[in-house]
């Protein structure tokens, strides 16, 4: 296929970024305090750019581009990103569930929003077309904290949530069953009955304790319990969806379409989360949106990291069917309240007095990145070209 001259990926682009919080917060499996993330930019003949991104193991991610992947993205058509993705396939051998799929994930997104800047129209047109401008956003928090009470900021954090605009939560839970089903039920009486509530356990749980945290949940009417086991576990996922009194979520950590099929086969999962900065970008997440689709399950993506993959999600977000749960209309948008500048980093972003998010309107991604924006927490910068 001929590919004109202006047209062309010339150059590659990788930010290694990293920040430093200013405590550490946390889950049933583990804290941390510093985050950090892969940005890629392709640049083509005309000057045109895309920024996509992958926040897990970024150097690792910048490794696999600079050895192999970049090879066959440069010269690629910027205004055809399943090209550059078929292009990346070709190199893929054994490694189609791990790094180098999360860095095919920026390069992916990164490809979209160029595309879509070429085009002049959002991603979400490029994908099909928007059938919302806005999203109900849920806050995904409190966190834990390290020490004797983890729990020791969820009222304050809790009432900042709420005053912020925020009408939806999910807690990070996992800890101690008893005093956490008794926690749960004054945030319940806090919040009131039409309140959508979720907890996130992240895989800190065995199938048999999950059985116990969701008994002693189940009065507070959550809508889903997130990723209670490791999220390889398929035979583990089978048998709590079916013995779960809520909606079973989970999927953040699977890699590509090929295991959200075989979670859906096994009715697995009842909510699906990928994350478009690992799963395989866009490419790959409408993949597993059409799956979502043919099984009649919601998809919510897991968002992290920075501004790129939470603009990213939203892009997908917007033409994504409506569904109903218990309480809740789907899709909605997971925001995370921690601190995070390479979030805000063009902007700080929010929710409406409604709950609700804006979905940009503008080409691409719907952002503007100048990488002035976070030399701050530059730790590497790289280029590749023709």
């Amino acid at each position: 296929m001929h590919v004109s001259n202006s047209s062309r990926i010339v150059r590659i682009d990788g930010f290694e970024l990293s920040c430093r919080m200013p405590e550490a917060i946390g889950n049933a499996m583990r804290f941390f305090d510093l985050r950090t993330a892969l940005l890629m930019r392709l640049t083509d003949a005309d000057g045109q750019v895309g920024w996509g991104e992958t926040w897990s193991m970024p150097q690792a991610a910048a490794a696999v581009i600079k050895s192999g992947l970049a090879r066959a993205v440069l010269a690629q058509d910027s205004g055809a990103p399943r090209v550059v993705w078929n292009a990346m396939s070709q190199t893929l051998t054994y490694d189609r569930r791990g790094v180098t799929q999360m860095a095919m994930s920026a390069i992916d997104v990164a490809a979209w929003d160029l595309a879509g800047r070429r085009a002049g129209v959002p991603i979400a047109q490029l994908l099909g077309g928007a059938i919302r401008d806005k999203v109900m956003a849920y806050v995904s928090g409190p966190f834990l904290k390290p020490g004797s009470d983890p729990y020791r900021d969820f009222d304050a954090d809790i009432g900042g949530y709420l005053d912020d605009g925020f009408k939806a939560m999910k807690m990070r839970l996992g800890l101690n069953a008893r005093a956490e089903g008794a926690l749960l039920a004054r945030v319940r009486k806090r919040v009131g009955d039409a309140f959508p509530l979720m907890v996130d356990l992240n895989e800190g749980a065995t199938v048999r304790s999950a059985l116990s945290f969701a008994r002693a949940f189940e009065e507070s009417d959550l809508v889903w319990l997130e990723e209670p086991i490791r999220h390889d576990n398929l035979p583990g996922y089978a048998h709590l969806a079916k013995a779960l009194p809520m909606a079973l979520a989970g999927g953040e950590a699977l890699i590509g379409v090929t295991p959200f099929r075989d979670f859906l086969t096994q009715g697995a999962l009842d909510i699906l989360q990928p994350d478009l900065a690992l799963c395989g970008g866009f490419t790959e997440g409408q993949k597993i949106a059409a799956l979502a689709d043919a099984y009649c399950v919601p998809l919510i993506p897991h968002v992290w990291g920075t501004t790129v993959n939470f603009h990213a999600s939203l892009q997908l977000i917007a033409g994504l069917p409506e569904l109903r749960g218990p309480g809740v209309r789907y899709p909605m948008f997971e925001f995370d309240p921690s601190f995070n500048p390479l979030r805000d980093m063009c902007g700080k972003v929010g929710v409406g007095s409604d709950g609700f998010i804006a979905i940009p309107q503008a080409p691409g991604l719907g952002i503007e990145i100048d990488p002035r924006q976070f030399n701050e927490y530059l730790v590497d910068q790289w280029s590749v070209s023709v």
